[in-house]
């Protein structure tokens, strides 16, 4: 267990060099590695992503964020297009 134990000794390490002020609602949003946006899905969307969702096993939030990062992946932004 000796990893454990210096993994455990780190932790401290590094909460005891941190300020022990909690931070504030707003930092803490501001530090957040993902965010929320609200989408309308056209018509039949969200009856299709429903479906999709259930035959994968997963959230409609799950695919919708993983379709977008696929699409966001496949297209070049413009300025790579032109070169």
């Amino acid at each position: 267990m000796p990893l454990l134990e210096d993994l455990v000794q780190e932790l401290q390490q590094r909460l005891s060099a941190q300020s022990s002020s909690i931070p504030s609602s707003a930092a803490v949003a501001e530090a957040a590695q993902s965010e929320r946006i609200n989408v309308t899905l056209p018509g039949g969307v969200m009856e299709e992503l429903k479906r999709h969702a259930l035959a994968e096993g997963r959230s409609c939030g799950n695919l919708a964020s993983y379709l977008i990062e696929d699409g966001l992946r496949r297209h070049r932004p413009l300025s790579q297009n032109d070169a």
